[in-house]
This record gives structure tokens, C-alpha cells and sequence, in this order.
């Protein structure tokens, strides 16, 4: 009798355990997959609570349509593509100027190239070429999943290879945005060619790692460390590359290139300590801007006067 129920008690340990990692495994793909995997990344930003930065973005472009609209049909475009290191086929928007001066502009998470375009008229104005490439698993970029950075620091290579080949006397700019930032930061740290001049990272986070670390902790959803310790072995066997691996400050230490960092004092989804921590660790020519009262990816939209005329002050310095 005894052995019976001991039989049955530790068949129903085992069945318990079994629903506990099973369901706790589904929890994880879940989050894995709309935080990780290209699909619409509205669901991201609803869990992550970053609707209001969102709308505010969108009034803007709206706001701007007449004059995109009227850019777009006057100026002359082509597209691009190039084949990175996987074979992955990305796609961008070459905005066609007489000039040698170049600016790469990188979109951040869960956006495209197109939502740059406010920033891409303003360069354009001031006569660069500018390319707006779709990160991989973004637009019509090719890809299945996100690559924070890590492996669009690749893709952004060969981008600018892409550049020389158009124009070997091309003097390249690279600017980004969240996601977009943090991927120009990673780049920094590989050997780039001398056409690669500076650098204008707008609201950067130290690492992928550290980014999702942040948002799982607000959210208070979830068990942040086995949350994170699971999905991080997702992503290495399903993208390739460790969430801790993305980590922008490591790179940040090998580069050399001056680097004008933009940050919102009041950003709460990269929060705003972390471009201290850039700044502090780059070795380089470096300048610093806190804009008060904006939040993520809107500090162009707060202030936008100063944030052009501080840009035009560091492009003139280094290009």
C-alpha cells in the first residue's frame, strides 16, 4: 500500500514539474516571439508601454506628410540591396545628392527606413546622399528575427562597402536612432574604413541583454532572470548570437571615431543612465546632449531647433 501511494505521489511530482516547464517554456516562445521574431511589433510596445512615444512619433510624421511628400516626389531615389554575412537580402532607399558627403540613418525596433524620412530631408537639406536601410527582420528587409544590433553591426558593414563601391571618395556620417544607435556603437568597435567619419547615436542602451532586463523589471510580469537565462538560450540556437554578446558598451571601448551622444532625460524604455555609461566608456572624441523633457526617440520632436544646430556644430567639427 505504502509503495502504491508512494508510486502515485511521485508520478504526480513529475506531472507537475512537467506542466510547470511546459508552461513555463510556451511563456517564454511567447515573449521570445514578439520581442525577437519579425512579426508586428505593436504587441512589444503595449507590453513594454511605450504607446504615448509611439503616437507622438506618428502626430509628427503626420504633421510633416506635406513636406515628405513634396521631398520624396522632387528628389531622386534608387533603391539598394546588398547580401549580408547569412545571405540575408536587405533593402534601402538611396536619396541621390551631388556630393561626397554620405549619411547611413538606422531606424530603431520594430520601425523601417520610411519613418526616418523628417531626419533623412534634414541631411538631405544640408547636402548629403543619405541611405535608409530596413534592419534585418524589419520593411522589406529579408530576415526572421530581430538582430539588436549585433548582427545589423554586420549588416551596417556592408552598407558602407556598398557606399565605397558608389563613391570611393565618399566621407560617411552614421546616424541612428534606439535600436539603430546601439547597432552604429556595435559597428564601432570592428575595423571601418577612414570614409567613416562620426558618429550621432540618439538613445543607445549598453546591451540587448541589459535593455530587455530593464523592461522585464517594469513590467513586473514576469520572473526577469529565468525569463531572460531561458530566452537567451532561444536566441542563440534560433538567431545565432547571445543577448549578452549584443552589448554595445564592450564594443563602444575599441573605437576610435568621435561620437556625438543624444539622449531624453525623461526616456524610460532605454533608460536614460545608460548613455552615461557610453559616454564614459568610449575612448574617443565625444560630445554629450540631455534633452529635458522627452522621452524615447523623441528628443528631435522636443527640441528641434537645438538638436539640428548642436549636430550641424559636431558635423562641421569632424567632416
Amino acid at each position: 500500500m505504502k509503495n502504491i501511494k508512494y508510486k502515485f505521489s511521485l508520478f504526480f511530482f513529475i506531472g507537475f514539474i512537467f506542466i510547470f516547464l511546459r508552461e513555463l517554456y510556451f511563456a517564454i516562445m511567447y515573449l521570445y516571439n514578439i520581442c525577437l521574431s519579425r512579426t508586428n511589433k505593436f504587441a512589444m510596445m503595449k507590453l513594454l508601454d511605450v504607446i504615448d512615444e509611439t503616437k507622438i512619433i506618428l502626430k509628427d510624421f503626420e504633421e510633416e506628410k506635406g513636406k515628405i511628400k513634396q521631398w520624396v516626389k522632387t528628389t531622386l531615389v534608387k533603391g539598394l540591396k546588398v547580401k549580408s554575412f547569412d545571405k540575408t537580402i536587405l533593402f534601402g532607399e538611396w536619396f541621390i545628392n551631388d556630393s561626397n558627403k554620405w549619411v547611413i540613418i538606422l531606424h530603431g525596433y520594430g520601425a523601417n527606413g520610411r519613418l526616418m524620412y523628417c531626419v533623412a530631408r534634414k541631411f538631405y537639406k544640408k547636402g548629403y546622399n543619405v541611405l535608409l536601410p530596413d534592419l534585418r527582420g524589419h520593411g522589406i528587409s529579408g530576415g526572421n528575427y530581430v538582430g539588436m544590433g549585433w548582427h545589423d553591426r554586420l549588416d551596417l558593414i556592408e552598407w558602407i562597402k556598398k557606399i565605397r563601391k558608389i563613391n570611393k571618395k565618399a566621407e560617411i556620417v552614421l546616424y541612428g536612432v534606439s535600436m539603430g544607435a546601439s547597432t552604429i556603437l556595435m559597428a564601432s568597435g570592428e575595423k571601418l574604413p577612414k570614409n567613416v567619419k562620426c558618429i550621432i547615436s540618439d538613445c543607445a542602451f549598453t546591451s540587448a541583454y541589459e535593455v530587455f532586463k530593464h523592461q522585464l523589471k517594469k513590467s513586473k510580469k514576469v520572473p526577469v532572470l529565468s525569463f531572460l537565462f531561458i530566452m537567451n538560450i532561444i536566441c542563440k540556437f534560433k538567431n545565432g548570437y547571445s543577448l549578452k554578446k549584443a552589448s554595445t558598451i564592450k564594443q563602444i571601448k575599441k573605437n576610435k571615431l568621435p561620437i556625438f551622444f543624444i539622449h531624453g532625460a525623461t526616456d524610460d524604455f532605454v533608460p536614460t543612465y545608460m548613455v552615461f555609461d557610453l559616454y564614459k566608456e568610449a575612448n574617443c572624441d565625444k560630445e554629450l546632449m540631455i534633452v529635458n523633457n522627452a522621452g524615447h526617440i523623441v528628443s528631435e520632436m522636443v527640441e528641434r531647433k537645438i538638436y539640428w544646430r548642436r549636430i550641424s556644430l559636431f558635423l562641421d567639427k569632424y567632416c
